[in-house]
């Protein structure tokens, strides 16, 4: 079977490049992978400078799914350069195949990952830690063992661009700090959604890796954080650590109330849902129970005409 190519390389099949763009398969959907793909490609090599792509480089796109990013650089690495994972085995079967030059793993939902420590010089992740609710800290802090002393990472989320859509509300920082919208919606309905603030990044993951820069609305509406890991021998903090609120900040306090007000709104709306739903079942109910009674009644008028004309 054919592979459709265009100047970049291959590109997967609809079902696939629907799966990293969060859409159903179309025409559409791989016009958005396409497009989505080469602003992603340059913003990384923006963000990343001479850092990447460069000679003896190594790069991890860390969610690479149907590698929409990582076909951006592989017809200029060399093989050893280029790596990816997803917890999407389809996804990860199709780079491999057609991206030959990349190193394409499986992950699971949790850490580790199969790479051995301070294996990568750059490292990427587009549009999955604006998805991770409970494994975010588990995840930064194998980024920061696979990354090498110096190594910079570069990750996109949701802010400010996002907050009418994923809140309805407007953009509000300081009430914010990480918030999960949709808490367990599986992955088929989009999956969870997270809202991160500048403050709250700087204070939970520089905990972990140095902040070199933030840029609000850096790519398509999300925002992007540039990280660097220390070169520094100390043991890394644990995922309690991480998690733990920052002393004396007053807007951590102000953003678990907030998270508290939304939830209990996206409570009222769900039940508002559900409501809707009942309604509608008890009113389905009634019409197949009337449309029962009517087919009994006309079976009934059948059988009757039946045995007068066989008199």
């Amino acid at each position: 079977m054919s592979v459709a190519e265009d100047e970049v390389g291959p590109i997967p099949p609809a079902e696939l490049a629907g799966y990293i763009v969060g859409l159903e398969a179309s025409d559409g959907v791989v016009d958005a992978y396409r497009r989505q793909g080469a602003e992603l490609g340059e913003a990384i090599a923006r963000a990343l400078g001479d850092r990447w792509p460069a000679a003896g480089a190594r790069a991890l796109d860390f969610g690479c799914g149907s590698g929409r990013v990582l076909r951006q650089f592989a017809r200029a690495a060399e093989p050893g350069q280029l790596v990816g994972c997803d917890i999407d085995a389809p996804c990860v079967a199709w780079v491999r195949e057609h991206l030959p030059v990349v190193e394409a793993h499986v992950t699971g939902e949790r850490p580790p990952l199969p790479f051995a420590d301070a294996t990568f010089d750059v490292a990427w992740s587009m549009s999955v830690f604006s998805h991770l609710t409970d494994t975010w800290a588990a995840w930064l802090l194998e980024l920061r063992r696979v990354v090498r002393p110096g190594g910079r990472l570069l990750i996109s989320v949701a802010g400010g661009g996002a907050s009418e859509q994923l809140a309805g509300e407007p953009w509000d920082p300081d009430r914010i700090g990480m918030t999960v919208r949709g808490y367990g919606r599986p992955w088929r309905a989009g999956g969870p959604m997270v809202l991160h603030s500048e403050w709250w990044i700087r204070a939970h993951w520089g905990r972990v890796f140095d902040v070199v820069a933030f840029t609000p609305g850096g790519l398509a509406g999300q925002d992007l954080v540039l990280l660097e890991r220390p070169d520094t021998a100390a043991a890394p903090p644990s995922e309690a650590a991480l998690l733990a609120p920052e002393p004396d900040e007053p807007r951590e306090l102000a953003a678990a109330l907030h998270a508290v007000e939304l939830a209990n709104r996206e409570h009222v709306e769900l039940n508002r849902q559900h409501d809707a739903y009942a309604e509608a079942y008890i009113a389905e109910m009634a019409r197949t129970q009337a449309l029962t009674t009517e087919v009994e009644r006309l079976r009934a008028e059948l059988d009757r005409r039946t045995r007068f004309w066989r008199r």
